[in-house]
């Protein structure tokens, strides 16, 4: 009975995803493989999540030693070590090899779901099924660096898109659940969420409070009111120390450092975010219409999110929702030369790889924060060809 239900399941997925199901898992076995061969199947993100969480239930306190690397503290909320507790009852190997399967199933779930939501087979008709492939080799790169890290942006996109699957289909529970999981597991992801208060979201809002009462109260219901209380104090102490430690040459403090020589850690990040918001409203107000889309603002600030904090490279995965919105508009636009630029811009998004350029370019392209600049460059192109959009509607209406 269930092989039966399960082929029935497997001969309703169109075929155009089931077979880039099967390239992403063939990319995904070889890519480990070599890592096997090599030596190099470390996953050094997936080891802090997986020792903090053996040495929280052996009643230690998983903030004030580093697991790993120099830099491997854990520095998330209390209640994710509960979501790895499944994971830490296993050896470390075979903990990899699951949190590999978790991470494989999520980035075929993000881009089918995407190019559904996103509705491509609406606008190119019969010959929708190369976005896929194209969507992949945008992030392919970081694609190889996540699983290499073994960290958890994969899941974070996953939860983010069926989110907003669960918001176009008004499954508002749903919804807020996705999106309150996603938070939990990593804050930064907070700015996503400004367009909920934007769009006057009021009852998710009031979900998303619920859900996250829930995991506040997580760690206070297994340790006690005072213990649980004492751990969330930990992870703010840990959470303010994280910028002493790491460096990203792609943020926007280091950016606007090394080109314009302004030292602040948070001010030019705060006024890039000011701006963005006060272009949302001023698009709003001068174009309002019924295309006003919640989805693609909260993909904008998605991706604004690793130009904002100090981060790793593999959290530019979190701008593929917004790249694959800027591919749909291109598509509807129909301006050969909207290609070029786009592809400029994404060139080194995409290409930026110690293996692809060799040592001395990759080290410039460092020190240069290409891929910082390349992900604010995006962020700028939605905004172009948006306002272009709403002015081709604005002057037909």
């Amino acid at each position: 009975m269930f092989i039966k239900k399960s082929l029935q399941i497997v001969q309703k997925i169109p075929r155009s995803y089931f077979f880039f199901g099967i390239f992403c898992s063939l990319f995904v076995i070889l890519m480990l493989y070599v890592e096997v061969r090599n030596g190099k199947f470390w996953t050094n993100d997936l080891k802090v999540y997986y020792e903090a969480t053996i040495d929280f239930f052996n009643g230690n306190n998983p903030y004030t030693k580093s697991y790993g690397l120099d830099t491997g503290y854990f520095k998330y909320p209390p209640s994710t070590l509960y979501f790895f507790l499944f994971l830490s009852q296993f050896t470390y190997f075979t903990a990899q090899v699951l949190h590999s399967i978790i991470l494989l199933t999520s980035l075929f779930v993000s881009v089918v779901t995407l190019h559904k939501t996103l509705q491509f087979q609406e606008i190119t008709r019969k010959k929708f099924s190369w976005v896929l492939y194209v969507a992949f080799s945008f992030i392919a790169i970081h694609v190889v660096r996540e699983f290499h890290m073994g960290n958890v942006n994969l899941i974070l996109l996953v939860l983010f898109v069926l989110g907003l699957n669960a918001f176009d289909n008004k499954k508002l529970v749903q919804f807020a659940f996705f999106w309150s999981l996603m938070v939990i597991l990593k804050p930064i992801v907070i700015l996503a969420f400004i367009p909920i208060l934007f769009f006057k979201q009021w009852k998710v809002i009031g979900l998303m409070i619920g859900f996250g009462m829930l995991f506040l109260f997580l760690p206070m219901v297994h340790k006690g009111s005072e213990g649980g209380w004492n751990l969330w104090m930990d992870w703010f102490k840990s959470i303010s120390l994280h910028g002493d430690y790491i460096i990203s040459e792609n943020s926007i403090k280091y950016l606007t450092n090394y080109y314009i020589g302004i030292d602040s850690a948070w001010i030019p990040s705060l006024i890039g975010l000011i701006i963005l918001v006060g272009i949302m409203v001023w698009i709003k107000i001068r174009y309002e219409d019924e295309s006003t889309d919640f989805r693609e603002w909260a993909a904008l600030f998605m991706a604004f999110t690793p130009s904002f904090f100090v981060t790793d490279t593999e959290h530019f995965l979190l701008s593929l929702p917004l790249i694959l919105i800027i591919l749909k508009k291109i598509i509807q636009l129909r301006v050969y030369y909207y290609w070029i630029l786009f592809l400029i811009v994404m060139t080194p998004f995409a290409l930026k790889s110690n293996d692809l350029l060799g040592s001395e370019l990759a080290a410039f392209a460092n020190e240069k924060g290409v891929i910082g600049l390349s992900n604010l460059l995006v962020v700028l192109l939605f905004v172009l060809f948006l306002v272009i959009q709403k002015k081709a509607i604005f002057k037909s209406t």
